[in-house]
């Protein structure tokens, strides 16, 4: 069998990364709408970053990095509330090129790593250095059209990057020793932090381990180490220590981010995720509410938001404000429950990626191998050992499959660079085979993708991939009702209220009430058999809101004083 042209390798390596920016800019013509809450908080922190609005900014659940990121979006196109979205979906893929130029770092730096450290004289990688860019290139690609698509407005693929970044340094450190990637690597995972609270622990526990790893070294070696790990400490607290003490003298208490106190609560504890203090839907958590939302009504239950009147719907833009006395308690059963449920997740995460699987176990088959020697693959550990960690951490409490493509990769990638082939077999050609079907796959399942949601999109008129048929009518529709933008609003039922309140963000009318249907039914249907209708619109008026809005389900005979919002679902009581 003859050997592939390392050289000719590379250039297709060079063509393939280039045909992923071409797929992006795909991506971020024609990606579909798919946004809910997490997204118009993160829209909401950018206007307040952008107007240097800080007290805003500064939120003790979401992050501030990738809202940063969309400020600056925000700033070079200055769009419009009606199209920013688009702009938004550019920002994304301006980080998925980020994305590529980082894994392209990471896979050279773990090759360094092999190259320097990996030695066997009876066996040589099994994939090359071409073939393992491609087939990384690959698992990025797939990362991106399933958990971290350029139409989901959020902070995961911010974050891959930096991780990706800091695990880079850290194989540079092992591979050079170069002192300046200690500082680097610090900044690295300060950045990561800056995007999402979770960084905190395992950049935290990776530190630590490295300065234990120092400590036990001898000589000046040891003094190099440990200074270095000192230094990444140190930079890392500057970049994170801000930005902790801010929230910190905000919430009264120290604390790093309060998304891990509320998701034990919501997951393990079994508290409720809206109006707990009402409800007394606690679970097995302890609660002595300090600022909750204002009851105006009681049956049914309509809530004032105007004590603390921020973002596009407060409930969500700051959970940890009004929740913030949730104590979360130990709850073995709650942990047993959800460690069936977090179990189910990561088998059908895995079932549904199993391309890294089927590559590995076909080249085991046909003789490769792991190295049988620890000092053949026990080099390349610290990244899949680092992914580990990430999935340890998310496991107990609550996985979605965005949280775990990180983990995959890290796992995924140096488990491929650490498997060996005999040194006289043909297994390295048939590996690079492997890893130009694979990849051309990937690229092809893409351009298929694109040309279908291209043609979509050309059949339903939308003037462009970032539209909603429901969201944006609903919007044109509040200002066709004389409603001006800022004007305070209220919310009616689920899907207005929380599965995807963006339309209120368009029209530039925030949320300051909420008419909650308890049993999470038709709000059309609800407000039918709401006894004192009266009582309601006189205690909404009182609050100067000026319309109800809300999502009807599909009926002939619409509540009276409704008016419907252009050709969606949505329906709006105008006070």
């Amino acid at each position: 069998m003859t050997p592939a042209n390392p050289a000719r390798l590379r250039k297709i390596v060079v063509l393939y990364a280039l045909l992923m920016i071409l797929c992006g800019i795909g991506y971020a013509k024609y990606d579909n709408y798919q946004l809910d809450g997490d997204a118009v908080s993160f829209m909401d922190i950018a206007d307040a970053i952008h107007t240097h609005n800080w007290p805003v900014a500064i939120n003790g659940y979401w992050n501030p990095a990738y809202a940063a990121t969309l400020a600056v979006g925000q700033i070079v196109a200055h769009p419009s509330r009606w199209n920013e979205l688009q702009t938004y979906f550019w920002v994304n893929f301006f980080i998925f090129v980020a994305c590529i130029g980082a894994s392209l770092y990471l896979v050279l730096s773990l090759l360094r790593v092999r190259e320097k450290f990996v030695t066997d004289a009876d066996s040589l990688p099994a994939f090359s250095q071409p073939a393992l860019l491609l087939v990384s290139l690959g698992l990025l690609f797939l990362g991106f059209q399933r958990e971290l698509a350029i139409g989901a407005v959020r902070a995961d693929a911010l974050l891959l990057f930096f991780f990706f970044i800091a695990a880079a340094f850290l194989l540079r450190l092992q591979s050079t020793g170069r002192f300046i990637y200690y500082p680097l690597l610090g900044l690295a995972l300060g950045l990561a932090y800056l995007t999402k609270s979770f960084a905190f622990l395992p950049s935290g526990i990776l530190l630590a381990a490295l300065f234990v790893f120092g400590i036990t070294r001898k000589g000046q070696r040891r003094t190099r180490i440990v200074s270095g790990i000192l230094l990444a400490g140190v930079v890392f607290a500057c970049i994170a220590g801000p930005y902790i003490l801010a929230i910190s003298k905000q919430r009264g208490r120290f604390t790093t981010g309060e998304s891990a106190r509320l998701n034990y609560a919501y997951f393990v504890d079994e508290t409720g995720r809206w109006h707990e203090w009402h409800t007394g839907d606690l679970g097995h958590a302890k609660a002595d509410f300090k600022h909750h939302e204002e009851l105006i009504v009681n049956a049914p239950p309509v809530y004032s938001f105007a004590r603390h009147p921020v973002g596009t719907y407060p409930l969500w833009f700051d959970p940890s404000y009004w929740t913030d006395t949730i104590k979360p308690q130990v709850y073995l059963h709650g942990h047993i429950l959800r460690l069936k449920r977090t179990t189910v997740l990561l088998l059908r995460y895995l079932v549904g990626h199993l391309e890294s699987f089927v590559i590995l176990g076909t080249l085991l088959l046909l003789g490769c191998f792991i190295g049988r020697r620890r000092a053949s693959w026990l080099p390349l550990a610290p990244v899949a050992l680092w992914g580990l960690l990430m999935l340890g951490i998310y496991f107990p409490i609550d996985l979605q499959d965005r949280y775990l493509t990180p983990a995959f990769l890290f796992v995924a990638i140096p488990v491929l660079a650490m498997l060996r082939r005999p040194k006289n077999g043909y297994q390295g050609e048939i590996a690079t085979g492997m890893a130009l079907l694979f990849a051309g796959l990937v690229f092809a399942t893409a351009a298929s993708d694109l040309g279908d949601r291209r043609r979509t999109e050309s059949v339903t008129g939308y003037p462009r991939g970032a539209y909603s048929k429901q969201i944006y009518p609903a919007a044109k529709g509040i200002t066709g009702l004389g409603i001006t933008p800022g004007s305070d609003i209220a919310c009616f039922g689920d899907v207005a209220c929380y599965v995807d309140h963006y339309w209120a963000r368009i029209a530039g009318t925030p949320i300051r009430a909420e008419i909650e249907v308890p049993d999470g039914s038709d709000p059309g249907a609800f407000w039918k058999h709401v006894a004192d209708k009266q009582a309601v619109v006189d205690a909404l008026r009182a609050r100067n809101i000026k319309a109800i809005v809300g999502s009807f389900e599909t009926s002939e005979q619409v509540p009276e004083g409704w008016h419907q919002l252009g050709a969606s679902n949505f329906y709006a009581y105008p006070l």
